[in-house]
């Protein structure tokens, strides 16, 4: 009886606790909070004990977050917690690390940068010190948790068109595979299989972790005469595939031609996932853009870039640039895209503005946009003038990024 008696007591307790928070606004989301927070070992107040999180729902937000082009990383850790690490480039808030117990919601620890700066803090202080040897260690494939926790990744694709991180592992060229050749590679056996066929040395094969990571390997083959650009330059989500694209460029007017036959190959690493991976072939000589009607005078007045990958939008912008006067003009957006540069009005005759060139760097497709603008003692005709730039590419997913020069006309 003495016992029941006990129960009762602290049964009694626990209601008016709830009572008390209700009554302070508790009923709101911090009792959300509270319900799904962790004691002990990480079981979750109003969960069956040992409730695995599932995976899913974690995949699902982080593939919609908005700031994780960097990094975007979820571990399952014991069947219990799930930690997500992400990073990107956004002026606040461009890392986070999130330790969660069996649902999303369930938030036991975060941290991050802010305005304010760094911020740590734990809703949930048992978790603290396992929070704590993560975020020391979130290089480790076992996150430093040592041979008493089991660490999990997640693999998972972020949403279509985002891309994804890649680091270049090998670069050169010359190569012991002389076919083309195009090769996922998700271990360490694989990867010393064909490493030891493209080296044919005792050199060994750069280290990579691949608990966490998969490599794509890109092989031109034999037969290249050493005056050209050769580069894996994008890797993104495309339609549920890891698409991996690659550029062959001539850039003979502007190099001296080796006097060798090459065989480029590059070897980038990439999260592991296990969706398919599709690559495309990008090749460009060396003007690797064409100028679209360059007489027709743009009725766009305001400043504006723009990228068009598909023949409704381009329609609408040809209509709304060059009017029902000028036919519409032919582009095959399975294999090509418009990227184009509307610079606003300016004062004279002497102020222009276009593309003057477009080239992959660092998983991006830059745009260098040049404007000009009058010297001292340069003439100029008095008119409002609004210039612009219309030009094909060949087709990429990569991002385009815009990146303006001034120069001045003497």
């Amino acid at each position: 009886m003495r016992e029941l008696g006990r129960t009762l007591i602290n049964a009694a307790a626990m209601v008016g606790v709830g009572m008390a928070l209700a009554a302070c606004g508790g009923g709101g989301e911090s009792t959300a909070v509270m319900k799904n927070q962790t004691a002990g070992q990480g079981i979750a107040v109003g969960e069956p004990n040992g409730g695995v999180p599932v995976v899913s729902e974690y995949i699902k937000m982080a593939q919609q977050a908005s700031c994780a082009s960097t990094r975007n990383n979820l571990y399952l850790i014991d069947s219990k917690y799930v930690l997500w690490d992400r990073a990107g480039n956004c002026a606040d808030n461009s890392t986070g690390q999130t330790l969660m117990g069996a649902t999303p919601e369930a938030v036991l620890c975060t941290s991050g940068d802010s305005i304010a700066g760094p911020r740590t803090s734990c809703l949930d202080a048992s978790a603290r010190a396992l929070f704590d040897t993560m975020l020391k260690n979130l290089d480790k494939a076992d996150l430093g948790l040592g041979a008493g926790h089991k660490v999990e990744p997640i693999g998972f694709l972020p949403k279509s068109g985002t891309p994804v991180a890649f680091k270049t592992i090998v670069s050169e060229s010359f190569s012991n595979i002389e076919t083309p050749r195009k090769v996922v590679i998700k271990d360490a056996a694989a990867w010393s299989a064909l490493w030891s066929e493209h080296s044919k040395t005792r050199i060994a094969a750069p280290e990579v972790d691949f608990s966490r990571n998969m490599l794509v390997a890109v092989f031109q083959g034999s037969g290249n005469p050493g005056c050209g650009s050769f580069d894996v330059v994008h890797v993104g989500a495309k339609d549920g595939k890891l698409l991996v694209e690659y550029e062959i460029r001539d850039m003979s007017p502007v190099m001296i031609c080796l006097a060798a036959v090459t065989q480029p190959m590059r070897v980038v690493s990439v999260p592991k996932v296990d969706a398919p991976v599709e690559f495309r072939k990008i090749v460009n000589d060396y003007a690797n853009f064409t100028t679209v009607e360059p007489h027709v005078r743009t009725a766009i007045h305001e400043q504006r870039n723009v990228v068009v990958r598909d023949e409704a939008a381009w329609a609408a912008l040809w209509a709304e640039h060059a009017g029902s006067g000028h036919a519409l003009p032919k582009v095959d957006f399975r294999e090509q895209m418009v990227i184009g540069v509307f610079r606003g009005p300016k004062p004279n005759t002497c102020h222009g503005g276009g593309i003057g060139n477009v080239s992959f760097q660092n998983g991006k497709l830059q745009v260098g946009v040049v404007d000009t603008v009058p010297g001292p003692d340069v003439f100029c005709g008095m008119m409002i003038v609004h210039p612009a730039h219309l030009v094909i590419v060949k087709r990429s997913e990569a991002p385009v990024e815009f990146v303006t020069e001034t120069r001045t006309n003497r």
